[in-house]
C-alpha cells in the first residue's frame, strides 16, 4: 500500500515539474524594491475598506508617526502625521544644542474598531507609551485617547 502511495506521489511530482512555470505561479507583478526610496523602519499596515495605512517609526523627526496610504500596498503617499511635536522640551525643539537623534517615537502599530483609528508607540526619549486615536485618518486631528 505505501509503495503504490509512495510511487504515485513520486509520478505526480515529476508530472508537475514538467508544466510550464506560468501555470503554476502568480502573474508577475511589475512593482520594484525598494517599493519606498526612504527610511521608514519598524512599518505597520492595515487594511479599512479599499484603502492601507501604514505607521513608521521616527526616530528624531517631528512631524512624527507619519500616515502612509495605498491602493496597491506599491503606491504610497504620506496623508497625515499622528502629532506635529510629541514634547516642548530643549531636546525635541533642537534648542541649546541639544537633540533627540536616534530616540523620538518607536515602532508604532496601528488599528482600526468602530470606526476609530489608533495608534500606540513608545517615546525613548520620553520614556512614556503613547496611543493616540482619530476617526479621521487623513485629515485628524489626532489627541490622546
Amino acid at each position: 500500500m505505501y509503495k503504490r502511495l509512495f510511487a504515485f506521489v513520486f509520478a505526480f511530482t515529476l508530472l508537475l515539474g514538467i508544466l510550464p512555470a506560468a501555470s503554476i505561479h502568480a502573474e508577475e507583478s511589475t512593482a520594484k524594491n525598494p517599493i519606498i526610496w526612504a527610511d521608514v523602519p519598524d512599518v505597520d499596515v492595515i487594511r479599512v475598506g479599499d484603502s492601507y495605512y501604514m505607521t513608521s517609526t521616527t526616530m528624531h523627526m517631528n512631524p512624527g508617526v507619519p500616515i502612509m496610504k495605498s491602493k496597491d500596498l506599491v503606491n504610497w503617499e504620506i496623508v497625515n502625521y499622528v502629532y506635529d511635536i510629541l514634547a516642548s522640551g530643549d531636546k525635541q525643539t533642537l534648542s541649546n544644542g541639544q537633540n533627540i537623534y536616534g530616540q523620538g517615537s518607536w515602532a508604532s502599530s496601528i488599528r482600526y474598531h468602530n470606526g476609530k483609528f489608533y495608534v500606540v508607540f513608545a517615546s525613548n526619549d520620553i520614556g512614556k507609551t503613547y496611543i493616540f486615536q482619530t476617526t479621521d485618518i487623513e485629515k485628524g486631528p489626532w489627541g490622546e485617547a
